[in-house]
């Protein structure tokens, strides 16, 4: 199956198009090939992140309130 893509469009500051035209020119890129690349980068970033944070979570469930009724360390002397 061929990799579906889908056109993006977004104004940019013109300082950070040109820093980006220039980066990317040094690797050889274009400007959209690079934003691909660090996009592309980020986003396995966050997603393996969300994994190792649900992983922990699962180990670590979320405090929960009490279910009784809390002590009122005044009334212990």
């Amino acid at each position: 199956m061929a990799a579906e893509k889908t056109e993006t469009r977004g104004l940019w500051p013109t300082p950070l198009a040109q820093a980006v035209d220039a980066i990317a020119y040094t690797y050889g890129l274009d400007r959209n090939a690079l934003t691909v690349k660090v996009m592309t980068d980020f986003a396995n970033k966050v997603a393996h992140r969300s994994k190792v944070l649900q992983s922990m979570a699962q180990g670590n469930p979320l405090l929960s309130e009490p279910t009784g009724p809390g002590t009122d360390w005044g009334d212990l002397t």
